[in-house]
């Protein structure tokens, strides 16, 4: 079975993912991390419509842009 790996926003609403790897800028990566968006980290989507998305980390709620959330790189499990 091949894994594939695909951005945090191209992942539906209500689906969870896996986080595999986040590209980009040292700046960003470490922004991330402190957000608790780290490899091998289980979040789901509680909204993906137009504008900002929502991802759902244990009880805490996060707000990503779609710029960032595209440099988030998830498998859906």
């Amino acid at each position: 079975m091949i894994e594939s790996n695909m951005p945090l926003n191209a992942v539906s609403m209500g689906r969870s993912a896996e986080i595999k790897d986040v590209v980009g800028s040292e700046i960003m990566c470490k922004k991330l991390m402190e957000m608790g968006l780290s490899k091998g980290t289980i979040i789901k989507i509680m909204n993906n419509d137009i504008g900002h998305l929502v991802v759902k980390l244990g009880e805490t709620r996060l707000v990503l842009g779609r710029s960032m959330a595209q440099k988030v790189m998830v498998r859906e499990v």
